[in-house]
């Protein structure tokens, strides 16, 4: 399975691709500042032109077009993919019941992994986050708390998190 990503304007984006391929796995999710990013999940080729690709490697849970999506990209060195990919899984595989769906993607192109959640609703994403169990996630805004001491030197770059909102009109 693989998931592809693409960005544009809100409007664009539901009008090109939303409306026209209603069958397809799709989730329009839009980020604070009102731009557009949609996701396609599928086993065959995608619908988009240019898209961002990622092999799904871990997953969890349905797709569905309501919630809130956090997304972790972190840039993992190559030598450090598989103990990445391991150590992710074990997590994800520990939060199952924290969320709707998980999905951990393995770019196609590049290093930038993405640690994708869907869930209920952003109130729900803030209390797991500030339960104390949960502060030393790779799952939180921070990941490179956790991952980056001296011994531990995963990262080649800085990770950083997106959150994005599925509107209402998707469902």
């Amino acid at each position: 399975m693989d998931i592809y990503l693409t960005s544009g304007t809100y409007d664009f984006l539901y009008k090109k691709y939303q409306k026209k391929f209603a069958a397809e796995t799709l989730l329009l999710m839009q980020n604070n500042n009102g731009e557009g990013v949609l996701l396609h999940e599928t086993s065959a080729k995608t619908i988009f032109h240019s898209p961002r690709r990622y092999e799904v490697i871990d997953s969890a849970g349905s797709l569905v077009n309501e919630g809130f999506v956090t997304m972790n990209h972190i840039p993992v060195t190559d030598e450090h993919k598989p103990l990445f990919e391991y150590e992710i899984k074990k997590t994800l595989s520990l939060k199952r019941d924290d969320f709707r769906a998980s999905r951990l993607l393995r770019p196609k192109n590049g290093d930038m992994y993405i640690i994708f959640c869907l869930w209920v609703s952003k109130s729900e994403y803030i209390k797991w986050r500030q339960n104390p169990i949960n502060i030393s996630s790779p799952l939180t805004e921070n990941p490179e708390k956790t991952w980056n001491d001296p011994q531990h030197n995963l990262f080649y770059g800085k990770p950083y998190l997106s959150q994005l909102t599925i509107p209402a009109e998707n469902s």
